[in-house]
């Protein structure tokens, strides 16, 4: 006999897309960062009348201002999306930012949709629904990201970060939803090749 599960945890696949940006930025920043070392990296600290140089901070600054950008890339490694469902509530990590604690009272909709090629999770609120969490301005990156599509859906999760099919994910989340919440699958057809 096998017990029955306390929760519904979606896995996470590898961190391809964190990865990508990642090297992405160290490629163009790297570009741009020995750009800056071949052209002012000889400039002299101070100028002939004795004060500081202000071109022999540009390589320095460049360097500074590229770990700065990559910070955020390298938490999304580390720190990866997260939906988990229990009988009271659905928790979910949009992206980097914080996990939200939505309780099943407070959501009105769970959506799978197809936002530029790509799988969304997004979920509407009650009005006047008494959540725990709401999401702030860093927590919906995704929705506002996801076009007209996410209209009127106050959170978004990417489909594609999890593994398997989005439309067995929402199947296995629509079973620890209740039932006055309204489970739509809007999900087309991607032309993408999934990896």
């Amino acid at each position: 006999m096998v017990a029955p599960t306390e929760s519904l945890e979606w896995r996470r696949r590898f961190p391809a897309r964190a990865l990508r940006r990642l090297g992405y930025l160290a490629t163009g920043g790297g570009a741009v960062a020995a750009g800056a070392w071949l052209l002012f990296g000889a400039e002299p600290s101070r100028l002939a009348s004795g004060e500081r140089n202000p071109l022999a901070l540009i390589p320095v600054t460049v360097v500074i201002l590229i770990v700065i950008a990559a910070l955020p890339l390298l938490v999304a490694v580390v720190r990866r999306p997260l939906i988990v469902a229990d009988h009271y509530a659905l928790m979910v990590r949009p992206g980097i930012g914080r996990t939200l604690l939505l309780p099943w009272a407070g959501i009105a909709e769970l959506a799978a949709v197809t936002a530029r090629d790509e799988p969304l999770l997004l979920v509407r609120f009650t009005a006047g629904g008494r959540l725990v969490d709401r999401p702030n301005w860093l927590d919906q990156l995704v929705l506002r990201g996801g076009g007209e599509v996410t209209t009127g859906y106050h959170l978004a999760v990417r489909m594609d970060e999890f593994v398997g099919d989005p439309v067995e994910l929402l199947a296995a989340l629509a079973a620890w939803a209740p039932e006055q919440v309204l489970v739509t699958n809007r999900l087309q057809p991607s032309r993408r090749r999934r990896g």
